[in-house]
């Protein structure tokens, strides 16, 4: 259901990958969301399709902080 399809699908989790240490953070500590420039500075060098990788990194993004949100309140 999940599983990655296209070649952009692919390239914007590999840049999701990449950013995971261009984490935007709260005060309190908590991610709420990646550092979107750093991402397309990632996929612009890579030579992605910017367009497409805009638009799946904002889902995964919406993803990955939905996923962190339920983890810390179990």
């Amino acid at each position: 259901e999940h599983a990655l399809q296209s070649p952009e699908e692919h390239q914007a989790w590999d840049v999701l990958m990449a950013c995971l240490g261009q984490l935007r953070l709260a005060p309190s500590g908590h991610v709420v969301g990646i550092d979107m420039t750093a991402a397309i500075k990632i996929a612009e060098a890579r030579g992605c399709d910017l367009a497409a990788v805009s638009e799946l990194l904002q889902a995964a993004e919406a993803g990955m902080i939905e996923g962190l949100t339920k983890r810390e309140s179990d």
